[in-house]
């Protein structure tokens, strides 16, 4: 028969682990939070759809990518740094046609298509360049939503693929930072930092109808 002590004892060392276990799930809840606060603070961007279409004696893609930028970035917009973005088509099929372009390219992408993000201080509004085109947008998401959308974007114009309009081919696609194109103080902040390695994965696509592209 157990004593009153005994008893007394095996309750107060289950109430200690019981209190043990529930701060364990705290801290775990806390650790979490903090982590996923951390990875969502990096930054990222991920593709929604890509797709290509054969247009006028070029390939066109549309494309839609979720982009967010870390803290870092957007306090250095703020401080007047211009982040360049770049789009990048590969083809990989025919792989012989795709050999052959990228050794007359040198081994790089077969296309890409520049953005530049920028935030004046005296207006309050960031602006989204191609070229020499450009607009406003009245807050960060405004203009990240902007970039991460492009349509009848032509590549491998005057191909044999375009102008026949025919066989099958694929190829791939990223949006990335373009951390070629910041100033050389940044260039060595952004070495080693991962907020400031902002790349989507290459996203594979294949061709879809011919008239795909007048339905974006």
């Amino acid at each position: 028969m157990l004593k009153p002590s005994m008893v007394a004892a095996s309750y107060l060392q289950g109430q200690r682990l019981l209190k043990l276990a529930l701060f364990c799930m705290v801290w775990l809840c806390c650790a979490m939070t903090v982590v996923g606060n951390a990875w969502a603070d990096a930054g990222e961007i991920k593709a929604q759809k890509v797709e290509a279409s054969f247009g006028d004696n070029r390939i066109e893609i549309a494309a839609r990518f979720d982009i967010s930028l870390s803290n870092d970035l957007q306090e250095a917009l703020k401080n007047g740094l211009s982040l360049s973005f770049v789009y990048e088509f590969q083809l990989t099929r025919p792989r012989i046609y795709s050999w052959y372009r990228q050794m007359a390219d040198g081994f790089g992408p077969n296309s890409s298509l520049s953005y530049q993000l920028s935030y004046h201080a005296l207006s309050r509004q960031y602006r989204l360049h191609v070229g020499s085109f450009y607009r406003n947008f009245q807050n960060i998401n405004e203009a990240l939503a902007a970039l991460g959308i492009v349509r009848n974007w032509g590549v491998l114009y005057d191909s044999n693929i375009a102008r026949d309009k025919a066989g099958d081919f694929a190829g791939k696609v990223r949006l990335k930072l373009d951390r070629s194109r910041l100033p050389k103080t940044y260039q060595l902040t952004a070495f080693g930092h991962e907020e400031w390695q902002l790349e989507s994965p290459w996203v594979e696509f294949t061709k879809v109808r011919e008239e795909a592209s007048s339905n974006e």
